[in-house]
């Protein structure tokens, strides 16, 4: 999606159609390059949806574990690794996420993960939503913007089902974070006919 020239000499076109698409990449998908600017937002709209929506919990490590395990065999699971893949190929390696609990007990944080292991709390974390928002991460969007948002869609619409997938989408909606398919941007010739157009106005201002 990206064309960016190599090397181009500085403060020329092309230079200034690459600076053009680091900040179209960063808007689309925000906090994947830069800032997690999204984060509270996303965990607002979260935070309705559980309130609206049935959240089958988890007893014991041993349950969460065994329901990852049916995850991770999932033709959806299979397909987002694979994605993933495709931006990261050491992800290769952590097709299976550990799942684990947290040593002490918090009320505060339901989870987290590094990317390999996903850490539960075992008050506030062993829940379907909580284990999917961590998975979602491990895919390789390890921030709340557009792609994690849609990368989480889809493990709620397999796994919760069709409509709490909806009612999730729909507070996303409502606090106005992007989870469909990011704009493409411009290409160098649409941006340079814009950016020469730009200038002749400039010239009869």
């Amino acid at each position: 999606m990206y064309n960016f020239f190599e090397m181009p000499l500085y403060e020329s076109d092309e230079h200034l159609y690459n600076r053009y698409l680091v900040k179209h990449r960063n808007k689309q998908n925000k906090g994947a390059a830069s800032r997690d600017s999204e984060k509270q937002r996303t965990y607002a709209a979260e935070n309705l949806f559980m309130r609206m929506c049935d959240n089958p919990t988890f007893n014991t490590l041993d349950e969460v574990t065994k329901f990852s395990r049916k995850i991770y065999k999932s033709k959806t699971w299979i397909k987002l690794w694979e994605k993933s893949i495709e931006s990261d190929v050491g992800r290769i390696f952590t097709a299976q996420p550990v799942i684990a609990q947290m040593n002490s007990r918090t009320k505060t944080m339901s989870g987290f993960t590094n990317g390999r292991t996903v850490t539960l709390c075992p008050i506030t974390g062993f829940n379907k939503y909580v284990l999917l928002h961590e998975l979602a991460h491990t895919l390789g969007h390890m921030h709340h913007g557009r792609s994690f948002r849609q990368c989480l869609l889809s493990l709620v619409g397999t796994f919760m089902g069709a409509h709490e997938k909806k009612v999730l989408a729909n507070e996303f909606k409502r606090k106005g974070i992007s989870y469909g398919d990011a704009r493409k941007p411009q290409t160098f010739e649409v941006w340079m006919a814009a950016k020469q157009r730009m200038a002749k106005m400039r010239e009869l201002k």
